[in-house]
């Protein structure tokens, strides 16, 4: 079998393509939009949370964190882990008499969102 210039240029391109395929960067992992409008109220002996979705909620997002602080400088501690779509948290650990600083971000794999606003409340002693 003989090839012609004809053949060679087509071997070429396609191994040129295949090269390049290869070559070509994967897209870096999406990072999700923050959640927003985060609120808390207080909620038997307990806080209730509440925030809008990030934008990427249907989307990218799978859980959002949630973070509580004493101070609002910090430092804050994730408190739990909700799934997608969920858009409130109970927090029953929180003790009477002591502010808490909360703050949400949307999780999508291994990437995170900024926080969303933090929002504060004290529970009454009882």
């Amino acid at each position: 079998m003989r090839f012609v210039a004809k053949d060679i240029s087509l071997v070429l391109v396609v191994i040129l393509s295949l090269i390049a395929i290869t070559n070509t960067a994967l897209p870096a992992s999406a990072v999700p939009g923050a959640p927003t409008g985060l609120t808390v109220t207080i909620s038997g002996k307990g806080f209730f949370l509440a925030w809008k979705a990030s934008a990427d909620d249907p989307g990218i997002v799978t859980g959002y964190e949630i973070a509580r602080a004493t101070l609002a400088s910090g430092p804050f501690e994730t408190i739990a882990k909700v799934s997608k779509g969920v858009l409130t948290y109970h927090d029953s650990t929180a003790q009477p008499e002591i502010i808490y600083f909360y703050k949400v971000r949307a999780v999508a794999g291994k990437e995170y969102s900024p926080y969303s606003n933090v929002a504060a409340a004290e529970r009454p002693g009882y």
